[in-house]
């Protein structure tokens, strides 16, 4: 775990974390000491310019280090760093400037910790907390104020737990997921079957597994399973108040953006982008790089490598041209009924 305890890096220091060529006039034993925005950016600072706007602007007003295309050739930027991708390497600077939230190895005297419970090596937990009997967290682990884990909980190397995030019981995380505040993980599913018009609760008695490297935004719910679990991909990335619903199925590399709700027992393949405000209805399949726009309503499955829109959603060029004919239609009913006078 990269624990930044160093604030300062030399010019010739982040060339080699970024594979970049330097033509300035700041000297390389030069330390930078932060990122900033291109108006605001001092000679300690650095920034990006990814598009020829942005250039001109920076020679303007950057006294700093300013990461540019290398296929941008001479420009009149005081300090340039010329970079195969600006923003991916902009990325990869400002993660060494990135503090990790609530990073302070030791175990606060307001925790509670179950006897069974096993820690890993330099795992910060702070005050107000409850892990549960038999739970494991790995080394590095960060639990923030008010983190509640219950038991038989994994919790893999490096993740990092904020604010009032809920785990319930034997849920799996991997290494390197962030969970932000207030989300709750392994809430009972919402499965009910319907007798004599009273709802009967079925018991949720599976979990929810969650692989390496993603990322769940603040306020989000993610079911457990009714019998088995429901699934987070590798690398997977949910935006804040998303709902995961019970036996979900969520392959790797998915984008989920903000409100989105996923029913039960429905599969995302890889690669599936689910824009805002967008429902996905209960047992419906996605295939592979399947793309969602926002405010959409699947009810339906979709295959690999398609654009869905709408509400129901359908493909996205057939609803972009229904979208242009209904707006006609005002003028269309007019025409129809100077015909029927006619």
């Amino acid at each position: 775990m990269n624990q930044n305890n160093k604030k300062k890096y030399t010019i010739k220091e982040i060339i080699k974390k970024i594979d970049g060529v330097y033509d300035g006039k700041l000297p390389l034993d030069h330390q930078i000491s932060g990122v900033s925005s291109i108006e605001n950016n001092t000679p300690n600072k650095v920034t990006f310019a990814e598009n020829k706007k942005f250039v001109k602007k920076a020679a303007e007003q950057a006294d700093g280090l300013v990461l540019i295309n290398k296929n941008f050739g001479e420009t009149d930027i005081k300090n340039p760093l010329k970079v195969e991708d600006t923003r991916f390497s902009y990325v990869k600077v400002a993660k060494l400037f990135a503090p990790i939230p609530y990073y302070k190895p030791g175990i606060n005297d307001r925790a509670i910790i179950e006897d069974s419970v096993s820690l890993g090596d330099n795992v910060s937990i702070h005050s107000n907390t409850y892990i549960g009997e038999n739970s494991k967290l790995g080394d590095n682990v960060v639990i923030a104020p008010g983190v509640k884990i219950a038991e038989n909980t994994k919790i893999g190397a490096n993740t990092v737990l904020h604010p009032n995030v809920v785990i319930e019981r034997d849920c799996k995380l991997g290494s390197n997921v962030i969970v932000e505040a207030g989300t709750v993980i392994g809430s009972e599913g919402y499965g009910y079957i319907t007798r004599e018009g009273k709802h009967y609760h079925i018991p949720q008695l599976g979990n929810v597994i969650v692989e390496d490297n993603v990322e769940i935004g603040a306020s989000v719910t993610i079911d457990r399973g009714t019998q088995s679990a429901t699934m987070i991909g590798e690398g997977t990335k949910i935006d804040n108040q998303v709902q995961v619903g019970h036996n979900v199925k969520i392959g790797k590399y998915c984008l989920l953006v903000g409100q989105v709700g996923i029913g039960g027992s429905t599969v995302l393949g890889h690669n599936v982008i689910v824009a805002g405000q967008s429902g996905i209805s209960d047992h419906v399949q996605l295939g592979n790089n399947v793309k969602v726009g926002a405010g959409s309503i699947v009810t339906s499955d979709i295959t690999a490598d398609s654009f869905y829109l709408g509400n129901p959603a359908q493909d996205r060029m057939k609803e972009l041209k229904i979208r242009v004919l209904r707006k006609k239609l005002p003028e269309y009913w007019k025409e129809i009924k100077n015909l029927k006078k006619s």
